[in-house]
């Protein structure tokens, strides 16, 4: 009889899922809109609660998502379920995405849509801004 491996390393493709909300942006300044949002937490386990959000990155734009009261309203909501959410710039797009989830909880999350639009309508405002030509 074989002897088999006790930890054996996962091939082919894993149960894991991460969506993507993609903004094309072609644009010198898309290295501005690095950010990360995590969580401030209150409680443990079943009592766990979200009291607050922190965004890191960027200087500029962290300061911009986190000024907005709205967006940290909608992120303690679902901030719990996706733990984080990562503002990813490329060369000619821009990701808004959250954490990996496991293929037996992998859904459509509505709220988290309406997140990702409203970080991409402050990163397309940003770019408006600077691309603004002076007088």
């Amino acid at each position: 009889m074989p002897k088999q491996d006790p930890t054996p390393l996962p091939y082919g493709l894993l149960q894991y899922y991460q969506v993507h909300y993609i903004l094309k942006v072609e644009s010198g300044e898309n290295g501005n809109f690095l950010a990360r949002c995590e969580p401030i937490t209150k409680g443990h386990f079943g009592n766990k609660q979200v009291v607050g959000v922190r965004w890191t990155g960027a200087d500029e734009f962290a300061e911009v998502l986190q000024e907005d009261a709205k967006l940290i309203e909608m992120l303690k909501e679902v901030m719990l379920r996706e733990g984080e959410i990562r503002v990813d710039p490329l060369d000619d797009h821009i990701r808004i995405y959250g954490k990996w989830i496991h293929e037996d909880s992998f859904a459509f999350n509505q709220a988290m849509l309406e997140i990702a639009d409203r970080i991409a309508g402050h990163i397309k405002t940003r770019l408006h801004i600077l691309n603004k030509p002076t007088p």
